[in-house]
């Protein structure tokens, strides 16, 4: 070798030499890797394009789980009764009832995480739990119409309040009506009336109404005895009758439940997308029953609706009958003294008719509510309007029972847009305002809950 090729040589060696530094680092980079908590506030606008089992967690009743990152490990896992999925932008597993063990890859600043298929590698890691007891249906599948009712009721007043909940004279998804008596020392069974048509099913359901009447030697015999209409809903959702999932119930209540602690059915009716409408006593001497607080939270918890007045009817008079089952926008707000809020924006896809309702105390009696003004203003054209509600005119009949206010002309014609809405309030002491919007029209998905 000539003696002036050494430092070519040596100055190659040296280039190498550096190059391999420059890949071989001393430390690893911060393991920066990404998780998401999904829940139903998130979960659409994280969409995975043609996924099926995207479809069926969007269906499901969902919540977010634990992420644990320690340095560059990751854990992921549920609580008990759910179960774990994970999705990429453009993929997702199903992990189950166990958690999910993985690592950052702190160079590709990708998560390696192992699915039960072996190491996978996941751009961005987004977790959520199902509810196991989740059944699939959707706001358009045929369902059933049940009406629970008190037996403390008395025959005309059960009649009475049964008028404005069931519009007998339009076709609806519910094919089927059902029906069961609670608040007996007996319990009896959920009856479903199986008829060729919407009309015949609903005969059939009135006759067993009038053949059955009310019979007060069937009933509790002590005022201090709570009502067992929780223990009527979750057997209707026992029977597995292949309509319950999506089914609409219309409970008349005469006496209160006892029960405070309702996270059991409230779990129940959710899996099963239970929809609730709720009429009430909530006198200063009921029946019996200690806590008509119950219902309002259980209505509270499952997008339902809750009236209360001095007559079970009369707060039937005031929810939305079953022509308006299709739920468009459902927000729990806890409220105290003066204050303002901007409600989340509702699009509206089509023209439609809406019902509009709003509970704005737990109770009857409660001298919580004072004023409330709710403004709404259509994004595309401009046009508003206005609605205030006073204490005075609460218990107007058909308007309003003794804590809600129902209102079908508030918007006379709803366009194709996206509507703002805010509210204004003024209470005494603290109370939980409950806001619904449903309409005639169907809508193509579930609304999430609150807790």
């Amino acid at each position: 070798m000539k003696l002036y090729s050494f430092p070519f040589l040596l100055a190659a060696i040296l280039k190498f030499s550096e190059a391999c530094l420059v890949i071989r680092y001393s430390k690893p980079p911060a393991c920066a890797c990404k998780t998401l908590k999904l829940d139903s506030s998130n979960i659409k606008e994280n969409q995975v394009k043609e996924n099926e089992l995207y479809d069926l967690v969007l269906l499901s009743v969902i919540k977010s789980p634990e992420i644990l990152i320690d340095d560059c490990s990751v854990q992921v896992r549920c609580e008990g009764g759910s179960e774990l999925y994970i999705f990429d932008t453009d993929k997702g597993s199903k992990i189950g009832e166990y958690s999910l063990d993985g690592f950052c890859d702190p160079y590709q600043q990708h998560w390696m995480v192992d699915t039960g298929n072996g190491m996978e590698q996941y751009k961005e890691l987004k977790g959520v739990c199902v509810l196991k007891e989740t059944v699939i249906c959707l706001p358009t599948d045929p369902a059933t119409l049940l009406i629970a009712y008190s037996n403390d009721l008395d025959s005309f007043e059960l009649r009475q309040g049964l008028l404005p909940g069931i519009n007998k004279f339009e076709e609806t998804r519910y094919a089927m009506f059902a029906s069961v008596r609670f608040d007996t020392k007996t319990k009896e069974d959920i009856v479903f009336h199986e008829g060729a048509t919407q009309a015949d099913s609903y005969k059939m359901f009135t006759d067993h109404i009038l053949e059955q009447t009310v019979d007060p030697s069937l009933g509790f015999d002590s005022s201090e005895t709570g009502s067992d209409v929780l223990d009527a809903l979750e057997r209707f959702i026992g029977t597995n009758h292949p309509n319950v999932c999506g089914s609409l119930v219309v409970i008349l209540m005469a006496r209160n439940p006892n029960e405070v602690d309702i996270s059991k059915i409230v779990t129940k009716v959710r899996a099963y997308r239970i929809q609730l409408r709720i009429a009430g006593r909530d006198r200063d001497q009921p029946f019996g029953g200690l806590h008509p607080e119950t219902m309002y939270e259980l209505a509270a918890k499952t997008n339902g609706f809750c009236a209360f007045s001095n007559w079970t009817s009369d707060a039937s008079w005031a929810l939305p009958d079953t022509l308006y089952f299709n739920a468009y926008f459902s927000s729990n707000h806890k409220v105290s003294g003066t204050g303002s809020m901007v409600l989340p924006p509702v699009i509206f896809t089509e023209g439609m008719s809406l019902y509009f309702g709003i509970a704005v105390q737990s109770r009857a009696t409660a001298k919580s509510f004072q004023t409330f003004t709710i403004s709404w203003t259509n994004t595309e054209s401009g046009t508003s309007g206005t609605m205030t509600k006073s204490r005075e005119q609460l218990d107007r009949w058909t308007e309003s029972s003794m804590n809600y206010f129902q209102f079908r002309d508030f918007i006379e014609k709803i366009e194709p847009s996206a509507y703002e809405f805010k509210l204004e309030y003024s209470y005494f002491t603290e109370d939980t305002i409950l806001i619904r919007i449903n309409s005639d029209k169907p809508n193509d998905h579930w609304l999430p809950y609150q807790d």
